[in-house]
């Protein structure tokens, strides 16, 4: 009886084995060599030791028997840690990656066919998302437009598939490419729309934007002007929050503010004060051994943060309080812990609460 019992267990481990998607210990240059011989393309998993979602993806994700077999069918499969392997490194420089997971789908001559940029949680999803970059050779787009294929249509095409591939670089170069060929007439069209929708293509200050604000009226009249205006809102609050953190420079700022004037949306009036928090902290940051400027920054910070919520908040709080605190006198440093007092007591943000809760625990011990 044992013995059956461990025969029974032994072909059922042997049948997950080989349902579950086979990643084989080959170098590229072995497992391209398989593809060519086998028909198959290349699948590349490039991830990371710390990688949290790389590791749903293969413990939760690539076991599953119905996407390992779709993948066995059509890939020779190999994984490699961009931060351990020399093959991982190489294809993490030679295709820009910039987040994890990165899946690639190469042929067999190590050109990129696609890519999938993230993780899931489903595995036939995860298929689908496969069987969808399958379905487009971005090699073959590339190499048209390298050839000078210049069409709207072509470009447009292009561009979508770069940016379901987060390819960002070259999706931004298709982009001015499309939209010197695009008539502005036509600009404003429905078919067009998901290039201002797209923050990475159309940020305050770029030119597709600056494009639709002196064309406002015919993007509503495509669009809906309940769309436009929640789509401009959206980019203004990014600009202005990338601002005032610090992480985008303040040279577009007096366009930045003359071009939300004319736009009424729901975020305006917090958008108002972190466009007059904006201008304060340019004028300190100028200026950092003048108190009086330092000074405007903190009553503002003192008025407004209270009224702001903590998930809007955290994104710049921290940057803000601690130039404060760096480069004011003592009183305002002592004001500036009053804040961090009152905003840990009355946010329901939890990040941000933690946060100050370790500034404040951090200061006790000073």
């Amino acid at each position: 009886m044992k013995k059956i019992l461990l025969i029974y267990v032994g072909i059922l481990c042997s049948v997950l084995a080989f349902g579950q998607t086979n990643f084989q210990k080959l170098t590229l240059n072995e497992a391209c060599e398989k593809a060519k011989t086998e028909g198959k393309m290349v699948f590349v998993d490039l991830y990371t030791s710390w990688c949290g979602p790389c590791k749903v993806m293969a413990t939760d994700v690539f076991p599953n028997v119905q996407l390992g077999e779709f993948m066995n069918k059509h890939f020779v499969c190999v994984k490699y840690d961009t931060g351990a392997e020399e093959d991982g490194k190489k294809l993490e420089e030679k295709f820009n990656v910039q987040a994890y997971p990165t899946f690639l789908l190469l042929n067999t001559d190590q050109g990129l066919e696609n890519q999938i940029v993230g993780a899931t949680i489903d595995p036939l999803e995860f298929k689908k998302m496969v069987e969808e970059a399958m379905s487009t050779s971005i090699a073959s787009l590339r190499k048209q437009y390298k050839e000078g294929n210049r069409e709207a249509p072509f470009l447009s095409n292009y561009l979508q598939e770069l940016l379901k591939a987060q390819m960002v670089p070259e999706a931004r170069e298709v982009c001015t490419e499309l939209f010197k060929v695009v008539p502005d007439a036509e600009k404003s069209n429905r078919e067009y729309w998901y290039i201002y929708d797209n923050q990475i293509l159309s940020p305050i200050c770029s030119e597709t934007m600056d494009f639709l604000f002196a064309h406002f009226d015919q993007f509503c009249e495509s669009m809906g002007e309940e769309k436009v205006l929640e789509r401009i809102s959206i980019a203004f609050e990014m600009k202005l929050r990338d601002m005032i953190r610090g992480k985008e420079k303040m040279d577009d700022l007096d366009k930045v503010i003359e071009q939300m004037a004319p736009h009424h949306f729901n975020s305006r009036t917090r958008l108002d004060v972190y466009g007059s928090l904006a201008q304060a902290l340019r004028t300190a940051w100028a200026d950092k051994e003048n108190k009086e400027k330092i000074e405007k920054v903190l009553v503002l910070c003192e008025k407004e943060f209270p009224k702001i919520d903590g998930e809007d908040l955290v994104w710049f709080y921290f940057p803000v309080t601690i130039f404060i605190a760096n480069f004011g006198t003592e009183a305002q440093y002592v004001r500036v812990i009053k804040l961090h007092e009152y905003t840990y007591e009355h946010t329901e943000h939890r990040p941000l609460q933690i946060g100050l809760g370790n500034m404040l625990n951090a200061r006790k011990k000073e």
